[in-house]
């Protein structure tokens, strides 16, 4: 492909003779690689139970009782401690992104409203990197803390309540 003025992009770089080779990623040494393991699998521990907590993601209204889907998740700090504890303050980091939608209209109650959007890159040095989205609504006093969350707890879904399956329960209406 020819740039937009016409020259192509060997007329842009002088020739200074054949191009490194692409660098392959150097082989874990053998003792690296069990600790890289153990590492993974104390990531992949589930939380404690006392740390787990349930959302109600879907519903069957059509049926009696009324029945919904639970799904676990963790607090923030779980996700946080985890890492701390495996890792030290020191061994990991995030980094956070943020943007903001133009105004749409709302489906559920046809109000106009922006919403915040956060990426998360966790970072565990020496292993690598994960990314993940969280999303809020922009009215909400709390948009950006919420989707902050949110895409922190995702980032980290390898050290999870991710484990712990979803089910199905039978509902106990609110009083």
């Amino acid at each position: 492909m020819s740039a937009p003025n016409g020259h192509g992009y060997e007329d842009r770089v002088p020739s200074r003779g054949p191009l490194p080779p692409i660098l392959e990623a150097p082989a874990i040494p053998q003792g690296r690689a069990e600790q890289v393991k153990e590492l993974v699998a104390a990531l992949e521990v589930p939380f404690e139970p006392s740390q787990i907590e349930w959302r109600v993601m879907n519903t069957t209204k059509s049926q009696q009782p009324t029945r919904g889907q639970v799904v676990p998740y963790a607090d923030q700090r779980a996700y946080t401690d985890r890492l701390n504890g495996l890792f030290t303050p020191a061994g990991w980091t995030r980094k956070y992104t943020i943007h903001t939608s133009a105004n749409f209209e709302r489906s559920k109650d046809q109000k106009i409203a922006a919403k915040v959007l956060v990426t998360c890159e966790v970072t565990i040095f020496g292993l690598g990197s994960h990314s993940a989205t969280g999303e809020e609504w922009a009215d909400d006093d709390n948009a950006g803390t919420a989707a902050e969350a949110q895409a922190f707890k995702r980032a980290c879904a390898h050290s999870s309540a991710s484990s712990v399956p979803t089910s199905w329960r039978q509902l106990i209406p609110k009083r």
